[in-house]
């Protein structure tokens, strides 16, 4: 039996993933953790009513074989850089170490084109800080997916993407070659991406740029 964790089952790619892996016969069992009950029963999803605040409550978790991150903000969404960094940084890292804890077979991230921790763009520098604490874990296999601007309808609109992915959707089809990259993907795709990449590549870390997913 395959299981699997997802912390930010509720968010754009999360959601997404979460169906994915209810209507993939590779898997049998699927845990979200979520603030306040979101999904509808279903026989292979287990819904935890989860404070994240709380580090005590990782003990009652049941180990599983796969657990999927999803989680993401912004600065704006949250509040302040430290407040952002809790979301992208600190909260990815304790649930990579009780990946490790357990023995899980995998840890799979989603995290952002441009990551990198000498960036002096603090969001690229978060997400390069917490890719580079994940590689050095010990997890039989780590996948890192590097989204460039993420397409499709958020429940929460934020003005700047709505900008960004009207110019996305003039400028695809002409972003061809080393540019390809940069083209703006659809969060159900990565959440596709995710799912066949686990199921394909072999153990050891992986990284996927946007156009790779």
């Amino acid at each position: 039996m395959k299981s699997t964790l997802i912390i930010g089952a509720t968010g754009f790619v999360g959601s997404y993933l979460v169906q994915e892996l209810l209507n993939s016969p590779n898997f049998d069992s699927i845990t979200v953790l979520v603030r306040k009950p979101s999904f509808e029963s279903h026989p292979k999803l287990k819904e935890i009513i989860f404070d994240f605040e709380n580090q005590s409550e990782m003990e009652s978790l049941e180990p599983v074989n796969h657990i999927f991150c999803c989680l993401g903000t912004t600065i704006k969404t949250a509040g302040s850089k430290d407040a952002f960094r809790y979301v992208d940084f600190e909260l990815p890292d304790r649930f990579a170490q009780w990946a490790e804890k357990i023995n899980g077979d995998s840890f799979s991230i989603v995290t952002a084109l441009g990551a990198n921790s000498e960036s002096s763009i603090f969001y690229n520098q978060v997400k390069g800080d917490i890719e580079n604490k994940i590689k050095k874990m010990s997890i039989p296999k780590i996948q890192i997916f590097q989204p460039s601007l993420i397409m499709g309808p958020r429940k929460e609109s934020r003005f700047g993407e709505l900008i960004g992915k009207g110019i996305m959707t003039l400028l695809n089809p002409i972003m061809i070659g080393p540019a390809k990259k940069y083209r703006g993907i659809h969060a159900k795709t990565i959440a596709q991406g995710m799912v066949f990449h686990l199921a394909k590549s072999g153990s050891g870390l992986s990284v996927f740029e946007s156009d790779q997913i």
